[in-house]
């Protein structure tokens, strides 16, 4: 019976080799991630610049840069795998490009048509465009929004090849076409078949994504981000925080609007008609549910409200196509910085329909703008005094990276190792706590990067300024809060570390001495 429990315990049990090998991939598939993360602040920057200056040159200027990067995300993190997989091999990245090209191009030929905002592809019909599809890089190709998921997938297909591939001997007539050429001859091949194979799953994936979004946005307020952020942070020391982090930011796990069309229609004709009156907006409010369609719903505010509502021309005019921009876009910080930034949609709008964008984010500015630099100043209190001006340059440029940048790991990465109880146990679940109450005070601020003060200003106080409702105001005082709790936390800590230790120093003197 023993022998069998072994055995049994032996089957469920990873080896050493397996686990550093699954360290190592987990590893190096955050790494890649971060290829795209970085690029986001000067992208961000663009957008943000455009956004101030709108309808004019220089501004469209300034979206359309900032666009390179968000409106083509897919193919960003499809080069991101290529390089952190293949060591940055040229041939491998040539592929990658041509196979997200090929695998967009074939999907878009069997798009078709069939009446308003629907279409057909093989044996699926009736489909919704501003569901699924998305415009191909800068032209009027459509095809699948796939997005992150897509280039991720893309990518793997051409890391297997080229790593399968890349050494492969032909004969000697057709040596030319030898190894990494030959991947590159495969590359079409198989980009048709993923292509395919999306086209087959894909709506599959699409309808099941939105339910699972539906169930986070409608979970009770503060309990998603208590666990998002909890989970987040957990997972910094296996450097794999970025793979819970990416569903939720940027694919509709964080939040699609596709099917608060008319919703959010209602919340910004309250918004903008102030003189409406209590049983008007209750009759507003109760007709959403007899309407599916925009111009049926604005046929009906014509001819029951139209001598109260005192835009339905603007509205009539240009809501339509900003909403129809607006939907395309998905994951919590994508969505969070474009309501932010909308001039027809407020984020508020967004919160007082159901959907709460950045819940995931804005408890991050609490980590890093204030429980990190306290951190970091309370282990620094407890360095040995001829050792603390030494260390003094290595704790401030670590705290000025979090609280500028928004760059946790070089604090958290002094304490995550040496202090694994005090980082599992009361580190991340702190965070959690505070996340949890920026969402409970319904604090609203975006993000383009991380979570430091540039982002708070760009993505918090530009949008706050610009009449957003944002509770800006009260991320502070919760960030003084955070920092005196975890100053009081970490000081006891170490203080029960530094007693302990010093116990332990005194046992082992004592050992040494009645051995002697």
């Amino acid at each position: 019976m023993k022998n069998n429990k072994t055995k049994l315990k032996n089957i469920f049990t990873l080896n050493e080799n397996t686990k550093k090998r699954m360290k190592n991939f987990l590893q190096k598939l955050s790494s890649s991630f971060g290829f795209v993360i970085i690029l986001m602040p000067i992208f961000g920057l663009f957008y943000s610049i455009g956004s101030l200056f709108e309808n004019n040159l220089a501004g469209d200027l300034f979206k359309n840069f900032g666009k390179i990067l968000f409106s083509n995300i897919g193919l960003w993190f499809c080069l991101a795998i290529i390089i952190g997989f293949t060591s940055n091999k040229g041939a491998a990245v040539y592929s990658g490009i041509i196979a997200y090209f090929v695998f967009n191009i074939f999907i878009s030929v069997f798009i078709i048509s069939t009446s308003a905002n629907r279409f057909n592809i093989w044996f699926w019909n009736n489909l919704e465009e501003k569901i699924f599809l998305t415009k191909f890089m800068f032209g009027d190709i459509k095809t699948f929004n796939t997005g992150v998921v897509g280039g991720i997938a893309i990518g793997s297909i051409i890391v297997m090849v080229y790593n399968k591939f890349k050494d492969q001997n032909l004969i000697k007539s057709l040596s030319f076409f030898a190894k990494e050429k030959f991947v590159i001859l495969l590359t079409p091949i198989v980009s048709i078949l993923l292509a395919a194979l999306f086209i087959i799953i894909w709506p599959i994936i699409g309808y099941a994504m939105m339910w699972l979004g539906k169930a986070v946005s409608k979970s009770p307020i503060g309990l998603d981000a208590f666990i998002f952020r909890t989970i987040q942070r957990m997972l910094i020391p296996f450097g794999t925080s970025l793979l819970w982090q990416a569903p939720m930011w940027y694919s509709s796990i964080g939040g699609n609007v596709s099917d608060y069309e008319l919703p959010l229609l209602a919340e910004y004709i309250f918004r903008t008609n102030p003189n409406l009156s209590d049983n008007t907006i209750d009759a507003i409010k109760s007709s959403i549910q007899q309407f599916t369609n925009f111009n049926d719903y604005i046929d009906y505010l014509k001819t029951n409200w139209g001598s109260e509502i005192n835009n339905l021309f603007d509205i009539e005019s240009n809501w339509k196509n900003a909403f129809d921009e607006f939907s395309k876009i998905e994951g919590d910080q994508f969505l969070s910085y474009a309501a932010l930034t909308n001039n027809y949609i407020s984020i508020q709008d967004c919160w007082n329909v159901g959907l709460r964008f950045s819940r995931f984010i804005t408890g991050g500015f609490i980590n890093s703008m204030f429980t990190l630099p306290t951190i970091a100043f309370t282990i620094l209190l407890f360095e040995k005094k001829g050792e603390r001006r030494k260390e003094l340059g290595v704790y401030i440029t670590a705290s000025l990276t979090a609280f500028l940048l928004g760059i946790t790991e070089p604090v958290e990465y002094m304490f995550c190792y040496t202090m694994p109880l005090f980082f599992f146990a009361i580190y991340a679940p702190f965070n959690g706590l505070f996340a949890m109450l920026t969402s409970l005070f319904k604090v609203k601020v975006g993000t383009l990067f991380s979570t430091g003060l540039f982002d708070f200003t760009l993505s918090g106080i530009l949008p706050t300024l610009n009449n957003q409702q944002t509770n800006i105001w009260i991320l502070p005082i919760l960030g003084i809060i955070a920092s005196g709790s975890i100053f009081l936390l970490t000081y006891f800590y170490l203080k029960f570390l530094k007693k302990k230790n010093i116990k332990n120093d005194i046992i082992n003197e004592v050992n040494k001495t009645s051995i002697k």
